[in-house]
């Protein structure tokens, strides 16, 4: 059944029983509520199309409408990403903070990671040392590739080590101005995001860098910093 059928059913129910109101077939009543229908199917598509861009879980919500939400919704803006992707990242943030009592766990941002599509793992920088109880781990010691050499004029002498973690993830989306943050001797404060095992490197897709730092920035305790082993590809 058509829109228009559909429409000109409920229009025959809204009239009362009485022989007065009988809408006869080639009726001039009939003409009527049929000039009415162009207006009528108009404002129904317009209400649909509000819906279809309101809401990110049809084939009509198009890439302005992923545009305009992720501007509303202070998500980043990458047009090389994929519709299905972006749709995606704006559902979850339509669903934050949820239910979830337990936001600041470290499975639930591996959780929220691999639902955006990231094939990365998420780890505690916490582990048992018996008898003594509990250490942190050195990620350089886990993977000598996470340093790299500070060059002469990228940073100032006395800023940061020679030697300095070339990918964490604290305060910003852009890479470069983190990388400068001491992070000092104890690493109680750090977590790990990589592969399996442990220290091995995941990939992230190029395109999508700014949207895994910014997943990270935003699900994280504020407090902590993440050392990602991740290649960009």
């Amino acid at each position: 059944m058509t829109i228009s059928d559909q429409i000109m059913a409920l229009t025959r129910q809204l009239y009362p029983t009485g022989y007065a109101f009988k809408m006869a077939d080639n009726s001039y009543l009939e003409a009527l509520h049929y000039g009415l229908l162009t207006s009528e199917i108009q404002a129904y598509e317009d209400a649909v199309s509000i819906f279809d861009s309101l809401l990110p879980d049809n084939n009509n919500f198009t890439t302005d409408d992923a545009t305009d939400w992720e501007r509303r919704l202070g998500l980043t803006y990458n047009p090389l990403a994929t519709l299905a992707d972006r749709k995606a990242a704006i559902i979850r943030k339509f669903r934050t903070p949820g239910v979830n009592p337990a936001k600041g766990h470290y499975l639930n941002l591996e959780r929220e990671l691999r639902l955006a599509g990231f094939d990365v793992y998420v780890y505690e920088n916490i582990f048992p040392d018996y008898p003594t109880g509990y250490i942190t781990q050195n990620p350089a010691v886990l993977n000598p590739a996470i340093l790299s050499q500070a060059q002469h004029g990228d940073f100032q002498h006395g800023d940061v080590q020679s030697n300095y973690l070339n990918n964490i993830c604290v305060n910003h989306i852009d890479l470069t101005r983190d990388v400068v943050f001491n992070i000092g001797t104890s690493l109680k404060s750090t977590f790990f995001i990589g592969g399996d095992p442990l220290g091995s490197y995941a990939s992230v897709p190029l395109v999508r860098k700014n949207e895994f730092r910014q997943l990270i920035l935003r699900i994280k305790q504020v407090q902590t910093v993440g050392i990602l082993f991740i290649n960009y590809t």
